[in-house]
């Protein structure tokens, strides 16, 4: 069946500024999802050369959710998840750690993703309905992913998915649409995936459950500047999901070089954290530090994983020069996020959504145009 409905990427929107503003000034809109501990609405992308043990705290000191990804060690993913941070597993890992009864009853509510590469296998969400059976709804908090058909976010109400990450295909390591022709542009994807969150909500809630106990949509994948996070949210996404972005950043775990005019290279490995960032950073005025970034399904994140290549991939490698630190980015990010906030007369970012905010589709002419 071929459907012939028109599907529109972040390129293909702009967000429309309300008629009048009561807002006066950037300061007085609120960015942060969690407003005590100034965090942002977004997540590191579950990835070995942007996470890893040394740094997942650093993201979270300032400001963004930290996903522990499978290359780390069983037994340290396991007690981060159970100390109620983000982890993520496999499948097995998820069936192995999940069902087991004798576990069954804690206190804090393990985090746990399950990263597969098909987030559309009904084996999934009935692992996630059991465990969560065995456990206790409030006592298991599930992430699955990835999808690419809005239509699965009803599936994920029914089997009581915590958080969903929208998106196959669209992160800069990733090649799996331009191999296998999967995909779904995300702007149509997360808008969409709201509106049946909403109409679930309102007309079909026959679970009964709060507004806030509606799985979250995580934009994932795509995100290439501030713009197309504001843009993910003003969508739909209650998170946005980040990862080549974080990879350029000089913190990330990616392996650091620098890159010399004749092409040489000179690696300082894995950097330690008692870098001074911003003296590190002078040497970047010509641009010569670079960052290692691969996709999980590359060749290189499959041998970060297991050891070897365990498939086709359907990933790459590629290198990014570094864009500057994390705190640059955060600060960045908050105040860009505040000022569309205030064009829009939305002073808390949990309203910045499509019941509060409009978003215009725009011609490739205008989208060309913009900051010409």
């Amino acid at each position: 069946m071929l459907h012939t409905k028109i599907l529109y990427s972040y390129n293909d929107i702009m967000v429309e500024p309300c008629v009048l503003s009561e807002i006066n000034s950037r300061k007085e809109c609120n960015p942060y999802i969690d407003k005590e501990n100034k965090m942002l609405p977004i997540f590191t992308a579950p990835m070995s050369t942007v996470v890893d043990t040394l740094n997942c705290q650093y993201f979270e000191d300032n400001g963004i959710y930290s996903i522990l990804p499978r290359n780390i060690d069983l037994v340290t993913r396991i007690n981060y998840a159970k100390s109620g941070k983000w982890a993520a597993f496999s499948l097995k890992e998820f069936k192995e750690l999940c069902f087991n009864e004798y576990d069954s009853i804690h206190e804090t509510p393990w985090k746990v993703l399950i990263d597969v590469a098909n987030g559309h296998m009904k084996q999934l969400y009935e692992a996630v309905k059991y465990a969560k059976k065995l456990h206790g709804k409030d006592k298991l908090i599930v992430m699955i992913g990835n999808i690419a058909n809005p239509e699965t976010y009803f599936e994920c109400y029914k089997y009581d998915i915590d958080y969903v990450r929208c998106g196959i295909g669209g992160g800069s390591g990733c090649i799996t649409s331009s191999n296998t022709s999967i995909h779904y542009p995300m702007a149509s994807l997360i808008n969409e995936a709201y509106e049946l969150k909403l109409n679930t909500y309102h007309n079909n809630n026959y679970l009964k459950k709060e507004w806030d106990e509606m799985p979250k949509i995580i934009a994932d994948g795509g995100i290439r500047n501030y713009s197309d996070v504001i843009k993910a949210l003003s969508l739909g996404a209650d998170y946005v999901m980040i990862g080549g972005l974080f990879a350029s950043c000089i913190e990330s775990a990616g392996e650091t070089y620098r890159l010399y005019e004749d092409g040489s290279t000179y690696s300082w490995g894995r950097l330690k954290y008692n870098t001074d960032w911003n003296s590190f950073l002078k040497l970047n005025e010509k641009n010569v530090i670079m960052k290692e970034f691969y996709g999980m399904a590359s060749k290189e994140g499959q041998c970060s994983i297991n050891g070897k290549k365990t498939k086709t991939s359907e990933g790459i490698h590629k290198d990014f020069r570094v864009s500057g630190t994390v705190p640059q980015w955060v600060d960045n990010m908050a105040s860009y996020l505040c000022s569309a906030m205030s064009y829009c007369n939305v002073k808390d970012v949990m309203d910045f959504n499509p019941q509060h905010v409009i978003c215009n589709v725009i011609s490739n002419n205008t989208q060309n145009a913009i900051n010409k």
